[in-house]
């Protein structure tokens, strides 16, 4: 029998002088806690410890931030089938120190788990607190982030990607064959009796009062009926097949996967940027770096779908100056039409995501976060129209003879 004690916490209450005092190597006398961010987190659970004091004078952090197994254990079971919380505990244990020299994020102060818990079913990670003082965070619908902070971001993540290039494929959480993070979405959009978006419909107009597509215009429409008649065509898996398959032979470098504007921040001076959330990083093409931003953070009203070209270009420089021989190995062009492939594969993830968890927004209590959905799955379909995605689609069909 396995008696062995965990001493670490998982929950608000466990946290104690101390465990504060193990992770910051000085006597802790007191602190405080703000769990108000724990309800809003998806797959692991987080609290803020603030006014931490010590026995003695020094320049230790007084806050910081705490991360840790989701107390919801339908979410612990999908958190451990895609690996989220391994890869979490493998970036702050290791990757971070190929990282932090290229792009800010949050230092980590301890990490714990079991020993002989590969799965990290039960982990805790102590990090840096991005407070307010020092740091303004982007929201994607009340305070997006706006050109000049997206080219800063592009920049950074161009430094990032460079250093991190022709990382090796290994048996590590997130260092295998590239598959996006939500893959498992893809594969299940046809069953026996249908697909994804043919139960997603009727839901959507159940759930909403009105139909999916009637939320943006006819042109959109037509685009997102196109792809749907791809993927629900009789080559549509085999499709999506040869979709990873090709981009798994492209240069590979590690991405955070999830540089959506919520876990984006700017330093108080204005210089730096700094990124939170590294539980969806995976190895692959640079290109899996961009649809969550893109899907995410700008409304069409913001113009800035309209300047993705623009955006790649300054990525791309920054890139390619970090590490010239990129330009020979992968070029613009390349790197412009694998991103719109991937916006077309995270396309068919949201008609996934949205089919999971429509019930639960029939709750009147989950108004915002049903309202917000809505808005977000209208930008995904204007953000898949307006990059031209498309054409590059049919283009990579077209190429593959199916």
């Amino acid at each position: 029998m396995n008696t062995k004690t965990r001493d670490f916490p998982l929950y608000p209450k466990e946290v104690t002088n101390d465990f504060l005092s193990k992770c910051f190597g000085e006597s802790v006398i007191s602190f405080e806690l703000d769990t108000s961010m724990t309800a809003g987190g998806v797959l692991a659970d987080a609290f803020r410890v603030f006014n931490i004091r010590y026995d003695k004078v020094n320049d230790l952090p007084t806050s910081c931030f705490v991360k840790c197994t989701k107390e919801i254990p339908e979410v612990v079971e999908l958190c451990l089938a895609t690996q989220v919380y391994a890869k979490e505990v493998y970036f702050y244990s290791t990757l971070i120190e190929k990282v932090r020299d290229v792009i800010r994020v949050p230092e980590c102060y301890g990490i714990f788990k079991d020993e002989d818990d590969e799965e990290c079913k039960e982990f805790c990670l102590v990090l840096e607190d991005f407070d307010q003082d020092n740091w303004m965070p982007f929201d994607q619908f009340d305070n997006p982030m706006d050109f000049e902070d997206t080219a800063m971001l592009m920049r950074d993540l161009g430094s990032f990607h460079a250093a991190c290039w022709n990382e090796p494929v290994s048996d590590q959480p997130g260092l295998g064959h590239y598959r996006a993070h939500w893959q498992s979405l893809n594969d299940s959009f046809w069953d026996e009796e249908g697909t994804a978006w043919d139960e997603v419909i009727p839901k959507w107009e159940e759930v909403y009062g009105e139909d999916l597509l009637s939320l943006v215009d006819s042109e959109v429409k037509e685009t997102i009926l196109k792809i749907n008649a791809i993927y629900t065509s009789d080559n549509g898996k085999k499709i999506q097949e040869n979709l990873i398959k090709e981009l798994q032979k492209r240069p590979r470098t590690i991405t955070h996967g999830d540089a959506r504007g919520n876990n984006i921040f700017k330093s108080s001076d204005g210089r730096t940027i700094g990124i939170i959330d590294w539980q969806m990083w995976a190895a692959g093409p640079a290109s899996n770096e961009f649809s969550q931003l893109w899907f995410n953070s700008y409304s069409l009203e913001s113009g800035m779908i309209h300047k993705l070209n623009e955006l790649t270009q300054i990525y791309y420089d920054s890139l390619t100056g970090s590490n010239s021989e990129i330009k020979n190995s992968y070029p613009f062009e390349q790197l412009l039409d694998d991103t719109k492939l991937i916006f077309i594969n995270m396309w068919i993830q949201y008609i996934g995501f949205t089919l999971g968890s429509i019930e639960g927004y029939k709750d009147p209590e989950l108004k915002k976060s049903k309202d917000n959905w809505r808005e977000m799955m209208k930008r995904n379909m204007e953000t898949v129209h307006y990059s031209g995605c498309l054409e590059s689609f049919e283009k990579f069909i077209a190429q593959s003879k199916l």
